[in-house]
C-alpha cells in the first residue's frame, strides 16, 4: 500500500512538474482571427501578433529562444491574447496585408475594438527589449503611433526624444535614431550625462560624426566623468574599421593595439597580400598583451568574409583552416557550435580541393554523405529554405 502511495505521489509530481514545463512562455491562441478579437473583447486585452514565416531565421530564432521564457510568458500572457499568424499561409496572407506587414518577424498589438494597430515593432529582439516591446503598447505615451506622430509634429522635449530614440533602436531605424539625437543635443543635452551617453554609446556608430569628434578632442573630460573603462570600451568598438594613420592619432585607450593590427590585417586580405596578412595574424596569436578573445572573435568574421568565395586560392583556404583550428581550439565560449561547424565544413572543403587526396582519404569523406542530408550546415530542419524572389 505504501509503494502504491509513493508511486501515485511521484507521478503526481513528475505530471505537475510537465504542466509547468507547458505552461511556460507565451501561450499563443489558435482561432481564428474574428474569434481571438472577440476573445480579446471579452477580457479588455489587446491582441499580440507575431507575424512570422517558415523560412525565417530570426523568427525562429524568437520562437525558440525568447518566446518561451517565463518571465516573457508571465507578461503576454496576462496583458493580450496572443496570436502568431503565418503570413504567407491562410487567413495569414490577407492579415499581413492588412497591417503593412514587409519584414519578418513583424509585431503589432491590435485593439480588437476597431482593428486599429496601437503599437508595431519588428525584428528579433533581446529578451529584456522584447519585454519593453510588450510594456510600451500598454501605455500610450509610449506606442509607436503616437511617437511618430508627436516627432512629425515638431515636440522635442527631452524626456520624449529618448522615448523616440529608444523604439526606433529596437526596430534598427537608425536615421531616426541619429536625427533625434541630434535634437537632443540642441536642446542642451551633453555627451557626458549618464543618460545621453547611454544613447550614445549604443546606437550612435562611427567616427565620422561630430560627437565622435568631441570624444576624441576631450578624452580626459569624458575619462573623468564617466570612467576610463567606459571610455575606452567605446573608443574600441568604433575604431576597427578605420585606417592606421586615423588610428595613430587617437588617444591611447584600452584596445588600440589590437585595433591596429585588425585595420592592418584587414586591409591586407582586400589587398589578398596572403603572406603578409599570415605573418601579421600569427604575430597577432602570439601578441600576449592583447585581448586574445577578442581578437578570435573578430578573426572570425575576417576568415568567414573570404574563404567561401569560389575565387579563393587554395593556399588561402590552407592558411584560413589553420586560423579555424586556433579558434576551435582556443575560444572561451565552448557553447557556439558555429565555431566548430566552420572548422570541420572548411577542412572538408580543403581536402576536396587537394590533388589527389581521393587516394588517401576515405569515400566518405571526398563525396557527399550517401544518406540523409547533403548540405553540412548549423540550418535547423524545422526552418525552410528563403524563397527566391522573381525576377520581374
Amino acid at each position: 500500500m505504501k509503494r502504491l502511495i509513493l508511486i501515485l505521489f511521484v507521478v503526481s509530481i513528475v505530471n505537475s512538474f510537465a504542466q509547468t514545463k507547458l505552461d511556460y512562455g507565451i501561450q499563443f491562441y489558435h482561432g481564428t482571427w474574428k474569434e481571438a478579437c472577440d476573445k480579446a473583447k471579452a477580457e479588455n486585452k489587446l491582441i499580440f501578433v507575431d507575424f512570422y514565416t517558415q523560412w525565417c531565421g530570426p523568427c525562429l530564432n524568437m520562437a525558440e529562444n525568447v518566446f518561451i521564457l517565463p518571465f516573457i510568458g508571465d507578461f503576454y500572457n496576462t496583458n493580450f491574447v496572443n496570436m502568431k499568424i503565418d503570413a504567407e499561409n491562410g487567413e495569414g496572407v490577407e492579415l499581413a496585408k492588412r497591417y503593412g506587414v514587409n519584414s519578418y518577424p513583424t509585431y503589432v498589438f491590435v485593439d480588437p475594438k476597431n482593428g486599429d494597430v496601437v503599437h508595431r515593432s519588428k525584428s528579433r529582439q533581446e529578451a529584456e527589449q522584447f519585454l519593453a516591446t510588450g510594456k510600451s503598447a500598454l501605455v500610450p505615451e509610449l506606442r509607436s503611433g503616437y511617437l511618430i506622430e508627436e516627432f512629425a509634429k515638431g515636440r522635442d522635449d527631452r524626456e520624449f526624444l529618448k522615448n523616440y530614440i529608444h523604439y526606433n533602436a529596437s526596430i534598427y531605424e537608425r536615421e531616426n535614431v541619429q536625427k533625434a539625437f541630434d535634437m537632443l543635443i540642441k536642446k542642451e543635452a551633453k555627451l557626458t550625462d549618464s543618460d545621453v551617453w547611454d544613447i550614445f554609446k549604443a546606437n550612435i556608430r562611427g567616427t565620422d560624426n561630430p560627437y565622435f569628434q568631441e570624444l576624441v578632442k576631450n578624452y580626459d573630460v569624458f575619462v573623468k566623468a564617466l570612467g576610463k573603462e567606459v571610455v575606452d570600451n567605446k573608443l574600441y568598438m568604433e575604431t576597427r574599421n578605420i585606417s592606421l594613420e586615423e588610428l595613430n592619432r587617437l588617444p591611447e585607450f584600452k584596445g588600440k593595439s589590437l585595433n591596429k593590427y585588425l585595420v592592418q590585417i584587414n586591409a591586407l586580405v582586400r589587398d589578398k597580400k596572403y603572406d603578409e596578412t599570415d605573418a601579421l595574424i600569427r604575430a597577432t596569436m602570439a601578441d600576449t598583451s592583447i585581448n586574445q578573445q577578442d581578437f578570435i572573435e573578430q578573426l572570425r568574421f575576417i576568415v568567414r568574409g573570404s574563404y567561401w568565395s569560389p575565387e579563393t586560392p587554395v593556399e588561402w583556404l590552407g592558411r584560413c583552416v589553420s586560423y579555424l583550428q586556433y579558434i576551435a581550439y582556443n575560444s572561451d565560449d565552448r557553447q557556439d557550435p558555429y565555431i566548430h561547424q566552420e572548422y570541420a565544413a572548411l577542412l572538408e572543403r580543403l581536402i576536396r580541393l587537394t590533388p589527389g587526396a581521393e587516394k588517401v582519404f576515405p569515400k566518405s569523406i571526398m563525396e557527399k554523405p550517401e544518406f540523409g542530408a547533403k548540405e553540412y550546415s548549423m540550418r535547423p530542419k524545422n526552418l525552410a529554405q528563403k524563397p527566391m524572389r522573381k525576377k520581374k
